[in-house]
């Protein structure tokens, strides 16, 4: 696939709108259901998934932080506002947030994985660097 520099931002659109859609419906058939928060963690855990699906399709590219802080926080004010899941000043909210979080996993992500591969021979070193960032954000979510 040709290296795309919006790529990443079209994979975090993809994989949050894939989970709200999962959200919508599973509060539209089974309306008792307790629905999780879109907090710290999981902001983190939609990000690392979009930064392993970019990684495998593309291999890796590197972008300006500018543009992705001001994309990704457009994606996470503006989806989860469309979806009827917040409320125009939460997603105000959701989108500073979500476009700090999705920044910085980023930025982390990426100095990871410019350390870590090591060759055809780290095809897992990705998965265990999202799950190491995953587990910090819980901690840090933990202290907050």
């Amino acid at each position: 696939m040709k290296n795309n520099k919006y790529f990443l931002n079209t994979a975090l659109a993809a994989v949050l709108g894939i989970a709200l859609l999962i959200m919508m419906l599973v509060r539209t058939f089974v309306p008792m259901a307790v629905m999780p928060r879109l907090d710290i963690p999981n902001m983190v855990l939609v990000s690392l998934a979009a930064l392993l699906l970019e990684h495998y399709l593309t291999g890796g590219s590197k972008g300006g932080y500018p543009g992705v802080f001001l994309l990704s926080g457009l994606t996470f004010g503006l989806l989860p506002l469309a979806a009827f899941f917040a409320q125009p000043l939460e997603a105000v909210k959701l989108a500073a947030v979500g476009g700090c979080v999705f920044t910085a996993s980023a930025w982390v992500f990426r100095s990871m994985q410019d350390r870590l591969s090591s060759g055809p021979a780290a095809k897992l070193a990705p998965v265990m660097g999202a799950l190491g960032l995953y587990l910090a954000a819980q901690c840090f979510a933990g202290l907050l």
